[in-house]
């Protein structure tokens, strides 16, 4: 049976084009593949990203759809993504109806996971997916090429029958992760976006290499904590891969590929001492056997407590970052998201970070329901102690499906119409008990600040030389730009550090250059820049972030702040770990 697996198109409904590195490619898709091939099947991947020839995301994805369906003529189409690639998944599945009306789709991922019955009616693909899909994929794609079509006896799936939804049983008992087939990148054409994509990763997944590999894995599933705003299906239990089963999925990559950084995707991977211990001994008995050379990061739940003789091995092995979700420093708040943290775990983790001299990092989320002046001020005291030279981000939480906070927001009729919500899914609610002008002030000025890192570290580049043989880059040659060398000293220790980054030439990549600048909730209302209004709004909201950081004066961060127009580079230093800004 042929299958095509359909990957979403990175954001599909705000901005194209829109280049996809590995560090961002779902690698759900990629078990599918392996999954289905295993199972003797043949599986081609669609993978429309990183293209510029159209002029607009539906051009490029109507395209390429068309010409696969013409070309493979496939007997079952995969799609699937989050609740953000609604509009993707829209107009995928209209454009497949429209050039090959009798193809099967079938649809998954955490789009179904956390709102099937609606969604499954709203978008009306052949068939639906709860939960994960390895298994119940093989089993509809043997059914289907079988003729027998008994899905009722296939769990987890959803399909039409008599014009009517139909969903079988629920059954999250997988069996075991360590004997499932290794990720299958190779149809979704890993090889280019490692080659040429590299610069779309962010900053954290490449900074510890002068020429960034990195390379994605997953070490466990699901997550046993049941945070408001999160989405994880409650009812999948969370699994761990063994230490030997993620050291053989490592050896069998590494020699092909070669990537010098590796990045373990899930929000929950080192969940003890011990087993951050054992994965680094793991890696140092690698690097002296088999002579791998990985940097690597891991993300976990301030639960782990690590001490700091189990973080000075993991940094002997190659780790150079670890990130907790923070979230909030406000006691009240943590509490009504169900985080079961405390500020004090966070400060511990910093501390010891930096006396081992590991990364640290995570994320402030600002709007739950139980936000208000006093929780604000709690969580960015906080953050001016204890987080401007960590890699740190400001966001507004959003209610997504199958989140709490998103309950909360249909009981408080803060959301009337689930398909329009869909239809414009990043829109920001105001959950919180603030006026509504008050907190919209508050978000813009902290979506500012977060967008433009303005509390680093600033420091002017000691050199900059265009690198030759980066000439093509695809990215680049896009934005007008120049890949180049680039050196710095570290503001923090001293260290002398190069790294390739672009670097504005001529007209189209001054352009460039100032559309970086213009980052977060300035990017969406920089079209209205020939409004008063805007720069009033802008001033307003600088002034309300400066004043929350009473130590801190405006002039504090505008003083190094470019014109627009200059290259800004945010990175970190590979010797002490700690982030900067670079002016080139």
């Amino acid at each position: 049976m042929k299958i095509l697996l359909v990957v979403p198109t990175s954001q599909y409904h705000s901005h194209y084009p829109a280049f996809m590195a590995l560090t961002d490619f779902p690698t759900g898709f990629a078990y599918l593949a392996s999954a289905l091939k295993v199972a003797g099947h043949e599986v081609y991947g669609l993978n429309p990203n990183n293209d510029t020839r159209f002029a607009n995301q539906r051009e490029m994805v109507e395209t390429k759809l068309q010409e696969a369906l013409a070309n493979i003529r496939p007997d079952l189409i995969g799609l699937g993504g989050l609740c953000t690639e609604y509009h993707f998944l829209k107009d995928a599945i209209q454009i497949i109806r429209k050039n090959s009306p009798e193809t099967p789709i079938v649809l998954g991922g955490g789009i179904i996971n956390n709102d099937a019955e609606f969604v499954f009616q709203a978008l009306k693909p052949d068939f639906c997916v709860r939960g994960e899909a390895e298994e119940v994929l093989v089993e509809l794609a043997g059914s289907l090429n079988g003729g027998a079509r008994r899905h009722a006896n296939i769990p987890n799936l959803g399909f039409w029958e008599n014009g009517s939804a139909q969903f079988t049983r629920l059954d999250f008992h997988y069996g075991d992760l360590n004997k499932r087939a290794f990720p299958d990148y190779e149809v979704f054409g890993v090889q280019e976006m490692m080659d040429k994509y590299w610069l779309a990763a962010r900053n954290l997944f490449r900074y510890p290499r002068y020429q960034p590999r990195p390379w994605p894995i997953i070490a466990a599933r699901s997550c046993p904590f049941s945070c408001s705003f999160c989405v994880h299906h409650r009812g999948i239990k969370y699994r761990a891969r063994s230490i030997d089963n993620l050291m053989e999925e490592i050896g069998h990559f590494y020699p092909k590929h070669q990537f010098n950084i590796l990045y373990l995707l899930d929000e929950l991977f080192a969940v003890s001492n011990d087993r951050l211990r054992q994965f680094s001994e793991a890696m140092l008995q690698a690097r002296e056997e088999k002579g791998w050379d990985i940097s690597w990061w891991f993300q976990t739940h301030a639960s782990a407590s690590f001490d700091e003789d189990t973080l000075k091995l993991a940094k002997r092995a190659g780790c150079y970052f670890f990130s907790y979700g923070i979230e909030s420093a406000s006691p009240t708040v943590l509490a009504s998201m169900n985080k079961r943290t405390k500020p004090a775990q966070i400060v511990n983790a910093i501390e010891t970070a930096d006396r081992v001299r590991i990364g640290f990092g995570g994320n402030f989320i600002f709007g739950d329901p139980a936000e208000s002046p006093e929780t604000l001020s709690e969580s960015l005291v906080f953050f001016r102690n204890h987080c401007t030279d960590i890699n740190i981000g400001l966001f507004s939480l959003r209610p997504y499906p199958g989140s709490k906070v998103f309950d909360f927001c249909l009981s408080k009729g803060l959301i009337t119409d689930k398909l329009s919500f869909y239809e414009n899914i990043d829109q920001a609610i105001n959950m919180t008990s603030m006026p509504t002008l008050y907190w919209t002030i508050w978000i813009l000025a902290l979506d500012y600040l977060g967008g433009m890192f303005l509390w680093y570290r600033s420091t002017k580049a000691i050199s900059c030389e265009p690198l030759n043989s980066a000439a093509e880059d695809p990215i680049a040659r896009h934005y007008g730009m120049q890949v180049c060398k680039i050196g710095a000293v570290c503001p923090h220790c001293g260290q002398t550090i190069y790294l390739q980054e672009m670097a504005a030439h001529g007209a189209a990549g001054q352009a460039y250059s100032m559309s970086r600048a213009k980052s977060g909730i300035i990017a969406l209302l920089w079209s209205f820049r020939t409004k008063k209004w805007f720069f009033y709004c802008c001033y307003v909201s600088a002034l309300v972030a400066s004043l929350a950081f009473k130590p801190f004066k405006l002039l504090l961060y505008l003083k190094n702040q470019e014109k627009f127009g200059v290259s800004r580079i945010v990175t970190a230093c590979p010797q002490c770990n700690k982030w900067f800004r670079i002016q080139v």
